[in-house]
């Protein structure tokens, strides 16, 4: 798809088949998300492609959001990933 003219476009790729592109200009901002499965690929999971405009007030509220799951769950991965760390170090010296 082209981008509207005056728009600026960004797209993040979220798997081989899924991404968020954001659509912006100085009034606007689209938040559109897509699904291209070939049917050859797999029949039951149908493609899409939907769009919302955001107000500036949503835009940021789901930025902040996002960036605040982002943070815990990359804090959660750290300490999960210290914990098995340590139960190895632990085991390895075992009898």
């Amino acid at each position: 798809m082209a981008t509207p003219k005056g728009f600026r476009a960004q797209q993040f790729p979220v798997n081989t088949t899924d991404n968020v592109h954001v659509y912006s200009d100085e009034t606007h901002i689209w938040l559109q998300l897509r699904r291209d499965v070939p049917t050859e690929q797999d029949v039951g999971r149908s493609s899409f492609k939907v769009a919302i405009c955001l107000t500036p007030g949503t835009a940021h509220k789901l930025g902040l959001e996002l960036i605040n799951i982002a943070d815990r769950n990359k804090e959660k991965q750290k300490a999960k990933a210290a914990a098995g760390s340590k139960a190895g170090k632990g085991k390895a010296g075992s009898p």
